[in-house]
């Protein structure tokens, strides 16, 4: 990859004086730092080389000379840099038991973290995270991550190109697949890629080096046992993932796997527990109640402390608060919206209403807002957030098609947003709700639409509407790993809810 196309790849943030700051962090160094280093086994050589600093907790009152405050406070800090060798963001280790345990600054993801290890190298051990690639560089040994608040993407495999990589991310069921997901990804890419598994009880690579004896040759022996047991089998049978499946039977069995509650016990327990990561459609004809309900969901989730996102195409974001306000008013959501609610009522359902607003963020679109922005607000949410967010998105129809779209028919290029709705699922291991609209008439989504989908639940009317009540069917028409059922449902409009 050249430097032109590297240079493309992010922007570089010029918030802060990031170079001036990293100066001050590198001058707090203290004894704590130290001794939280010395427990990792980072010694004073790698600190400088790394350039790593750090941001003292404050007792009492202080005056503060840095330009963030206290946002690193009681953390080690490491540079991230860009392929030219810049600073573009600073990550924060807390070196107590504060979450999250690493803090970004921006949370960008672009840039590999010790890349220079590629350029030295025709091999390199691609690790979980920094402290990782720091044991490592060490023990005179290539290693690279993506920062620790961030996943391995499509945007780094270039860089893997004709190298010899050892994969070795962490030492449970979650590293184990991020392991196998990253290997699918280079396999094409890379001259040769393994997956290095760790031994029993061992966190991380850090781990081992802390715990073994002699952990610079317990390692290198497991990369060369590692690199025998794949030439024996060029392509390894499933005994390699035995271990994985089984962790998760056990987790199941145990009832240990619970999805996000969607607030609708029947739909959980179709959805053993709720939803979970995959792409979910809500199917229905206009004017059915489909944001009405989504939104609904979006709130129950968010008011169990569940980061959410909910996108829309379709309303304002006034027009969705509205619905919400109302639902906790117990009043028409058209009185909100109309302004016919006598204000101190609003003000007090406005208070309730924070409780599931600390953790929703609503991205309002318009036809110039594309899927690939949208992402790129989401990811920043994650960082913000701590976790990946459960993503709502309101509604299919109305997303704008990219230029490389255009030549696709209509169905075709619904059913590559499909597609791509489903791939943020995968990449970010999180479910995606997304809204769907139907003809009248229609009573399936269209089929390239609902092949992307894990889930596809259509709301259909059932009966007729008495007393501001409508009954509603909610039927499950696909399940990809379930039994397939229905919900009866219950709208009520004077009270901007749904029950069952």
């Amino acid at each position: 990859m050249t430097s032109s196309e590297r240079k493309q790849l992010a922007p570089t943030p010029a918030a802060v004086d990031l170079d001036g700051l990293l100066s001050y962090y590198q001058k707090q160094l203290r004894e704590e730092a130290y001794f939280y280093l010395q427990k990792r086994g980072i010694n004073e050589e790698t600190v400088e080389q790394f350039q790593i600093g750090f941001e003292i907790g404050k007792i009492g009152f202080y005056v503060d000379r840095n330009q963030l405050g206290d946002y690193f406070e009681n953390r080690v800090i490491v540079p991230i840099h860009n392929y030219d060798g810049e600073i573009v963001d600073l990550i924060g280790r807390s070196i107590d038991h504060r979450e999250p345990k690493y803090k970004p600054l921006y949370g960008i993801d672009h840039y590999l973290f010790n890349y220079p290890a590629l350029e030295e190298s025709d091999e390199v051990v691609l690790c979980n995270g920094i402290f990782d690639v720091m044991t490592l560089t060490q023990a005179r040994m290539p290693a690279v991550c993506v920062p620790d608040f961030a996943i391995f993407k499509d945007q780094h495999i270039a860089m893997f190109t004709g190298k010899r990589v050892y994969i070795c991310m962490g030492n449970d069921e979650t590293g184990r697949r991020e392991s196998s997901r990253i290997e699918s990804m280079l396999r094409e890419h890379a001259k040769e890629t393994y997956i290095v598994n760790l031994p029993e009880t061992i966190r991380d690579i850090n781990d081992l080096f802390v715990r073994a004896q002699n952990p610079t040759d317990a390692f290198i022996q497991l990369v060369n046992l590692t690199v025998e047991e794949t030439m024996l089998a060029p392509v390894a049978p499933d005994i390699k993932n035995s271990t994985v499946y089984l962790e998760e039977y056990m987790k199941r069995y145990r009832g240990q796997v619970a999805g996000t509650s969607t607030g609708f016990a029947k739909l959980d327990s179709i959805l053993f527990g709720g939803f979970g990561s995959g792409l979910y459609l809500l199917a229905g004809t206009g004017a059915i109640g489909k944001s009405m309900l989504l939104k609904q969901m979006a709130d129950h989730i968010a008011m169990a402390q569940t980061p959410v996102v909910f996108v829309s195409w379709d309303m304002t974001n006034f027009e969705m608060w509205s619905r919400s306000i109302a639902r906790i008013i117990g009043i028409a959501p058209q009185k909100i919206i109309g302004g016919k609610v006598d204000p101190e009522h609003v003000v007090e359902a406005n208070k309730q209403y924070s409780r599931i607003s600390r953790t929703l963020w609503t991205l309002e679109c318009t036809m110039d807002t594309s899927l690939e922005q949208v992402a790129s607000s989401i990811e920043r949410i994650a960082v913000i957030a701590g976790r990946e967010p459960v993503v709502f998105i309101d509604h299919l129809q109305r997303i704008p098609v990219g230029k490389e779209l255009a030549s696709l028919t209509w169905q075709q290029q619904q059913a590559a947003i499909a597609y791509t709705l489903k791939q943020w699922s995968r990449e970010w291991n999180s479910p995606v709700i997304v809204a769907a609209a139907l003809e009248y008439g229609q009573d399936h989504v269209h089929e390239g639409v609902q092949a992307a989908a894990d889930v596809v639940m259509v709301l259909k009317q059932k009966g007729i509407k008495e007393h501001y009540v409508q009954p509603l069917s909610l039927e499950l028409t696909k399940n990809r790993n379930g039994t397939l059922g229905f919900l009866p449902l219950f709208f009520h409009n004077d009270r901007a809810l749904f029950t069952e």
